[in-house]
């Protein structure tokens, strides 16, 4: 699922301080992988921008038996920026302060793990792209 940003000025109309950031119109900021399959989100980017991450959410439907969650950029070989091993089932999260950047022009690709058997994953990915 790939998420195209869309730019707004937070302050309004006309004013002198301009913050360009995404606006993640919902659902496409969530996706429900296919049981015992896993999860991907992706954040496109823009050529000199880069994708600031603020936060992920996710779950898994029950105990996986190799739950991990990972963001990576797009790059040939990607290098990986956030890796989190996922041992239980349920809902859990992780708020980046200050927000995890990635180099300019590149995806973020947010990754939940195919977590084995029946097991079903959900993940939700808020992101912005910066000037």
């Amino acid at each position: 699922m790939a998420l195209t940003p869309k730019f707004v000025n937070p302050h309004g109309q006309g004013s002198r301080t301009v913050f360009p950031q995404t606006i993640l119109a919902s659902p496409d900021q969530t996706a429900t992988g296919s049981a015992g399959a896993a999860t991907a989100i992706t954040v496109t980017g823009q050529s000199g921008r880069s994708i600031f991450v603020r936060q992920l959410a996710w779950s898994y439907s029950a105990t996986p038996t190799s739950g991990l969650i990972t963001v990576q950029d797009s790059a040939g070989t990607p290098a990986t920026y956030f890796d989190l091993h996922v041992t239980e089932g349920g809902p859990d999260g992780w708020v980046f302060s200050p927000p995890l950047g990635l180099p300019s022009g590149l995806n973020a690709v947010v990754t939940l793990a195919a977590p084995g058997g029946a097991v079903v994953g959900k993940l939700f990915v808020n992101a912005y792209v910066h000037m």
